[in-house]
């Protein structure tokens, strides 16, 4: 058997750790079910394993390290569980991974440097964990891959944003949000040429929005519930594809900008004080 679909039953119980003896599977799709208890640790020796998603089940424990050994793995799909603990570094090692989604867990810890390894991902979710400590800057090392998109908010990130991010040249999602970080908006930023969203609302930053952000292409920009000063950057008037505009509760000076009257396509704009911070968690 190569490959077994078990997905959205009212499958429950915890996962046979005799999965792991199916040596020639390569699908193993187990999600949107009430599944419960830890991943086996056996499910590492699936050598043949492409994807693997447990999913929108109610898995818990840590991750097991051993689940770096899938080194055939292209989809890793862990989302919508109560597995806590550590992100093991060995996850790193799964040079073929192209999607990892381990977000809305309990995951806590420091990110770990080793995920700058992942030589081909385009999508890395570890979004609404709790996370801790700094953006690792080998993230930046993924500038030479496809990455699309990377979430990161809803944890208890702090630190500084790494300048390195700047160098994820083919991003188009950077999502930031609802985290601690603090320290200046990096103007490397603007070097994304690719990126359409960029979500950096509920933190701690400070200082003044870099000119530099106004040579991107965004939908979507939201900068609400910081600390951020001076003026608004003219130069986002340019953004003729800006749909939504958030930069309300912070500590912006002068006058409302006049070239937000030339940006057609916005349907939403927040600006201002408001008493209530507008922090949520964006549509994907």
């Amino acid at each position: 058997m190569s490959h077994l679909y078990l997905y959205g039953n009212g499958l429950s119980g915890s996962i046979p750790a005799e999965l792991g003896n199916l040596s020639r599977l390569r699908v193993l799709y187990l999600n949107d079910n009430g599944l419960s208890g830890s991943i086996p640790a056996e499910l590492g020796n699936l050598s043949n394993l492409v994807g693997l998603d447990l999913g929108g089940n109610e898995l818990s424990g840590s991750i097991p390290a051993e689940l770096g050994n899938l080194s055939n793995l292209t989809h890793l799909n862990l989302n919508v569980n109560a597995l806590s603990g550590s992100i093991p570094a060995e996850l790193g090692n799964l040079s073929n991974l192209q999607k990892l989604y381990l977000h809305s867990n309990k995951l806590s810890g420091s990110i770990p440097a080793e995920l700058g390894n992942l030589s081909k991902v385009r999508i890395l979710d570890l979004g609404y964990n709790e996370l801790s400590g700094s953006i690792p800057a080998s993230l930046g090392n993924l500038s030479k891959v496809y990455l699309w998109e990377l979430y990161l908010d809803g944890n208890e990130l702090s630190g500084s944003i790494p300048a390195s991010l700047g160098n994820l040249s083919r991003l188009s999602r950077l999502h930031l949000s609802n985290n601690g970080l603090s320290g200046s908006i990096p103007a490397e930023l603007g070097n994304l040429s690719n990126l359409r969203r960029l979500y950096l609302g509920c933190n701690q930053l400070s200082g003044s929005i870099p000119a530099e952000i106004g040579n991107l292409s965004l939908s979507r920009l939201h900068l609400s519930s910081n600390e951020l000063s001076g003026s608004i950057p003219a130069a986002i008037g340019n953004m003729r594809g800006l749909s939504h505009l958030a930069l309300s509760n912070n500590g912006f000076s002068g006058t409302v900008p006049s070239w937000i009257g030339n940006l057609s396509r916005l349907t939403e704009l927040h600006f201002g004080e408001l008493p209530l911070a507008q922090c949520w968690r964006p549509t994907y």
